[in-house]
Order: structure tokens, then sequence, then C-alpha cells
């Protein structure tokens, strides 16, 4: 048997070198196999292992001899050694696969994530590029959403499957991309193909609607027979604070009417004394498009044709202090005109307090040699966000020449003795000033795109552009204008081509004085005012002139919103009031968040509102604004007072609702004619991913 034994323990015992390299080795081989001659050396080798063990281990100084069984313990080690050769091949090869498949799998399990990240990104960039165009056009946003995708590389087809819906709130975009590879590895384990998906969620904060979610914007006097609905029309369902008489009117200024006034952006000119963002009598905000009103069709399949009315919509100087002093006080009979049968008294005659009911409350600001003129048009439908690029509607023009006297008994008069047809035809009678003046006046009916939720079309409003002259009359009306030798009003066939390409001012335009306007949109569907809505679009002109709490819609906050701040600004508060007033916001009353409570009474009861808390006041009441409200007076006057409203964590409300989510602003006046411009945004960037 053979063995190797340690290169010291050769040294020591003196060993030949079998081999030049390598461990030298001592070979023992069994006495009984050998012959006589060979026994000696035999013994002559076990007896230099034992004394070498005993020297190494025993007593060196000649004690008893130590016993040889470590020798046959290390050879029993190095034979059980022996035995276990070939081991490690054995379980490599049962282990092998396993191993493989492992490999395999890590292989194609990075190969996933690698895709899993382009997956996402483009699922990142589709939801991003597609949801500006919400919450109108989804349509769009799914064609913008899909082209991204495919500049990425991901279209759909055998492999690559792309879906884009509308999220849980209408301002929300939904992108789910996937895509099916084959494996490299995985295969071997019975898996041919994985799918890699991704989704991502963005949010588009866009300008969200103003001043009301009615059918409605500001006051709705009833009708009349040929200028009808007769009577108010019924409001949306769901939540909308939606009544005929909201205490407010719509209102644009003429365009050198000071800017203290009350109208931040369609006045040129600024007074004297501290007037806020003007300089040298400039008002460095002036807009020249003037202010647009967004008519929302939630959906036109329930409510058919739409027509745009606008109540009273030219100017007509009525007296001041938004009372119509000036109006006839005697020789008004109800049968006045075929716009006024039956109600000629409670919209002409000042002495009857039904007139407050009919009343705008037009009035000059100064003397011009010009009449303050107003232009109304309809612009189409536009997923940019931008009511400019909307193209105008046809037939849904009109301008409107001003009367800076107001209107006799013999202007209104339709017979020479008022309600008497056997008197003939009167002298003076104006038919187009009775057939607008505190009437319901149809700009135009439109049809709404079939199959298209949510279109918006802009009713653009502004009074900087000039009157033409020498109209020829002809037999369909498509605008009001003068010629040159009639004054007041004239029904003409061609309209002014000023309307159509006039984007910016004409200096030429040197108008003053306020106009107080009504709309509505009426839909010819039964039912269908629940699914349309007028509203201001970034901005609104107020005019209230009314003792009390006037309590309006002020913006539609989604609960996307959720941790943002809500910016609300009114222009030139309270200037027109005896003493002082309060502005307040108010929470949505179907708002779920943490709320607090304050109490205000109006319109004769008290009433309890929803406060926010946290609100912080900028301009001319600063800081931390206790029941979110300020004390206004005549120190605001040509100034501006910013309410910063944060929007719970915790906010939710009614969404997907005409009605539903509107905070509310509540003004409180002791004898106010009062005129403002309010404008609010949501604070925080307009896109986003949220998932």
């Amino acid at each position: 048997m053979g063995f190797q034994i340690d290169r010291r323990l050769c040294r020591r015992l003196r060993c030949g070198r079998r081999h030049h390299q390598g461990n030298p080795q001592v070979l023992v081989r069994s006495l009984r196999h050998h012959g006589a001659s060979q026994r000696p050396r035999g013994d002559a080798v076990r007896t230099t292992i034992s004394r070498h063990l005993q020297g190494e281990h025993g007593n060196r100084s000649g004690g008893a001899r130590m016993s040889t069984r470590p020798v046959g313990f290390l050879a029993r080690i190095l034979r059980s050694r022996a035995t276990e050769s070939g081991a490690v091949a054995i379980i490599v090869a049962i282990t092998a696969p396993v191993l493989l498949i492992f490999a395999a799998f890590a292989v194609d399990t990075a190969r996933w994530y690698v895709e899993g990240e382009r997956v996402q990104k483009v699922a990142d960039a589709a939801a991003l590029a597609g949801v500006p165009y919400l919450p109108t056009d989804l349509a769009a946003a799914k064609t913008a959403a899909l082209a991204v995708a495919a500049a990425n590389g991901y279209v759909p087809g055998t492999n690559i499957a792309i879906t884009v819906v509308q999220g849980q709130y209408p301002t929300q975009l939904k992108v789910t991309v996937s895509n099916t590879i084959k494996n490299a590895f995985a295969v071997l384990a019975g898996v041919r193909t994985t799918t890699i998906s991704r989704t991502s969620v963005s949010d588009f904060s866009a300008t969200t609607p103003m001043g009301s979610p009615c059918n409605t914007y500001g006051n709705e006097p009833d009708g009349s027979a040929l200028q009808g609905p007769n009577t108010v029309l019924p409001t949306p369902a769901v939540n909308a604070f939606c009544i005929s008489d909201p205490k407010f009117w719509g209102s644009i200024e003429g365009p050198i009417t000071n800017k203290e006034n009350g109208d931040r952006y369609m006045n040129r000119t600024c007074g004297g004394g501290t007037v806020d963002l003007c300089t040298a009598g400039v008002n460095n905000e002036y807009s020249p498009e003037g202010y647009f009103y967004t008519i929302h069709v939630v959906d036109p399949a329930k409510t058919g044709n739409i027509t745009v009315q606008i109540y009273d919509p030219g100017f007509v100087n009525s007296g001041s202090g938004f009372d119509c002093a000036s109006l006839p006080t005697s020789g008004v009979v109800n049968n006045m005109n075929p716009y006024a049968t039956t109600d000629a008294i409670a919209r002409y005659d000042n002495a009857n307090p039904t007139i407050n009911s009919f009343c705008t409350g037009d009035e000059s600001l100064g003397s011009t040699s010009q009449s303050l003129d107003t232009t109304w048009m309809l612009r189409g439908a536009t997923n940019s966000g931008n009511p400019l690029k909307a193209v105008p509607y046809a037939g849904c023009t009109a301008q409107f020449e001003g009367v800076n006297t107001a209107p006799t008994v013999a202007q209104l008069s339709q017979y020479r003795t008022p309600g008497s047809s056997s008197s003939g035809a009167g002298t003076s009678y104006n038919a187009d000033l009775a057939k607008t003046f505190h009437q319901w006046y149809p700009l135009c009916t439109f049809t709404p795109e079939a199959g298209v939720l949510n279109q918006d079309y802009y009713l653009q409003v502004r009074t900087n552009v000039a009157m033409p002259s020498g109209m020829v009359t002809g037999t369909v009306p498509a605008l009001i204008a003068t010629d040159s030798t009639t004054t007041g009003y004239i029904t003409t066939v061609k309209p002014n081509p000023a309307v159509f390409t006039q984007v910016g001012d004409d200096a030429n335009v040197k108008t003053n004085g306020i106009n107080n306007f009504g709309i509505r949109a009426n839909a010819t569907a039964a039912g269908g005012y629940s699914y349309v809505s007028v509203s201001g679009f970034q901005r609104i002109g107020l005019a209230q002139h009314v003792t009390g709490a006037t309590i309006f819609n002020m913006i539609q906050v989604q609960p996307t919103a959720q941790g943002k701040f809500l910016n609300v600004t009114v222009w030139d508060p309270a200037d027109g009031i005896s003493g002082t007033g309060t502005i307040a916001v108010a929470r949505p009353t179907d708002s779920t968040s943490t709320i607090s409570k304050w109490t205000t009474s109006g319109s004769g009861s008290t009433q309890t509102w929803s406060a926010p808390s946290g609100c912080i006041g900028y301009g001319v009441t600063k800081g931390a604004l206790t029941n979110c409200s300020v004390s206004v007076g005549s120190g605001n006057n040509g100034r501006w007072q910013k309410f910063s409203v944060p929007i719970p964590a915790d906010y939710n409300c009614t969404a997907l609702t005409l009605g539903g989510c509107w905070w509310r602003v509540v003004i409180t006046y002791t004898q106010p004619t009062d005129i403002t411009t309010w404008s609010s945004a949501i604070e925080g960037s307009p896109i986003r991913l949220i998932q």
C-alpha cells in the first residue's frame, strides 16, 4: 500500500527523491510480498518512523516508547479521503441543470427589467403628451399619446398593446403600454414569452370654469313672447347652486374708462392716485381681446341645438347708481311693443319697484363723442385651450351701438299712443332698441358637434372694435350696426370685417362707460339644460348693486388639486359702497374634507357656510385671514386683493358633474354700486404625473 508523507517528515528521514518535482514520497511495501533480503530495510523504515514520532511527541530524555497507533490513524484518514474522490463531479452533475435554469432566468430577468424601464418611459411620455387636451377632447388626447408612443418605437400591433383612457377624474389621462417579448433562456423552463406592462397617469390643471355651473351667467329676468323663454330656464342637476337672481350681472367697460372703475383688463387708462399695475396713466394689464365666456356642452345628444341669448347686450345709459333713474316714470303701459306686450311697466317704468329685476344699470362715466359699442362673437370648439385659436362660428356675431341717452316712451312705443294700435305707428319708435333693451337677445343657434362629449364654445365680448359706417341694409340680419343717416340701431346684413380680423387694439376707439349684461344657453332638447353651462374663462367682470350678501360660484376645483393652493384675486372691491363690507371664500357644499364653520347673514336669513382654514391674504390685506375673510372699503379703490387658500390633502367632492366642486364667494355690502374683476387659478404645475 502506498501513501504520501509530509515533506518535513521526509527531510527528517532523509528520503531519496524519486521525483524531481512534487512532494517527496516514501514507498512502504508490505513485507509479505518481498523477499527476506528486503525485511531489514522495511524494519529499518518502520523503526525510524517510530523513533521519529517518539522523538517528536515523546519524552526526549529517554522516557517510555511511544505507540505507533497515530501512524495507523493517519493512514485511515488518508484512505477515507481517497474513497471520496469523484463526489464533487456527482454534485455538479446533479445541480448543473438547476443552476443553468437560474442562470437563464437571470439573463432574461435583466432583459425584463430593461424593457420595463423603457415601457414606463414611453407610458409617461404618452400620458404627458395627451393630457393637455382634457377634459374636453379625449379623442385628441388619445391621438397625441399614441403619436408620442410611436415616435419612441411603440406602435400597437402583434406584440405591443397601448390603451389610453380617462382617469378617475376628467382631467386625468391613464396610459398603459404592454410589450410581449421572446425569452432567450427561460424557454428552457417552458416560459417562451413574457409580457411587460407599465401604466402612467397624468393630470392637467387646465383653466377651470368660473362664475357659474349653470346654464345662465348672472341674473336671469323673465323673457317675453318674442324673446323667450318667458320664464327662467331649469338649472343643471347635482349640487349646482343656481338661482335666477344671484344679485349680479356680467360687466365690461369702454377702453378709456379708468381702470380704478372696476374693469381690470378692458380699460387702457388709469386715473390719478395709487392704482396697482399702472405706469404713467397706462394700464399695464390691458388685454384688447376682452373677455371670454365658455359654453360647455356635456353631451350634444342630450342638448340638441343650443341658442345663445344675451340679456341687454348693448350699452344704454340708464342713469347713475345702477338704478335706472333716468328711465321714464310715467306714460308707460304694459303693451308697448311686440317685445313687451304684458310687462312693459316692469321693464321700463322707473317708478315701478319691479324694475330692479330688469335693470342692468348701464352708466356713462364721462363725456365722449363716441358711444360705447359692444361686440359679441361666438367661437367654435378648440382643443388648444386658447379661445383666440377657435374659429368664429358662422352667423354668431353681433355689434351693438351704444346709446348715450336714456330711452324715451316714444322710442319704446310701437304706436303713436302707447298701447293703442288705432293711433298709428309711432314716429320715434326704434324697433332694434325695443328688441334689445331689457330683453333677451338671441345671438344665434348652433349645433354642437355630434358624438363629441364635453365640448367648449367661447363667447367673446369686447368694446374696442369700431362700428362700421355706410352699411347696406339687407333682409337677413347679421349684426346690429349704424349707418351715416340713422342714430341708434339699424339691422344690416353685411358683417363688420374687423369683428373677425381685429386681434389687437384699435386706438381710435375712445369710449367709456359700463355695460352690464346676462348670458344664457337655451338647449332645445327636453331636459337638455342639465347638460350645458355658461361660465367665465380665466377672468370675469361682475356688477353688484344690491344690499346684503351676494353669494356666487367662483371656481370649480376638482379633487385632483389636493395639496395645491387656490388663488382668488379680486380687483377694485368696495370702491362704490357706503362704509365697509366683507368678502369671504367658502368651500363647496359637497366637499368632504375636514372644515370649520362660520356664519353670515344674507337675504334676510342666517346661513351657515364652510370656510377653509389656513387662508393667507396678499395685497391690501396681508397675512393670515380669519374665516378666509377680509374687510374692504375705500382703501381698496384701484387695488387688488388676493386670497391664497390651501386645498386640504383629504379634499374631495362630487366630480364629473357640472354642479359639483364649486368654491364660492360671499360678498356682503351696504348700499353697493360696485364693479369688480375676478380671476382665479390653481397654483402648481399644470401638468404632472401622479402615478
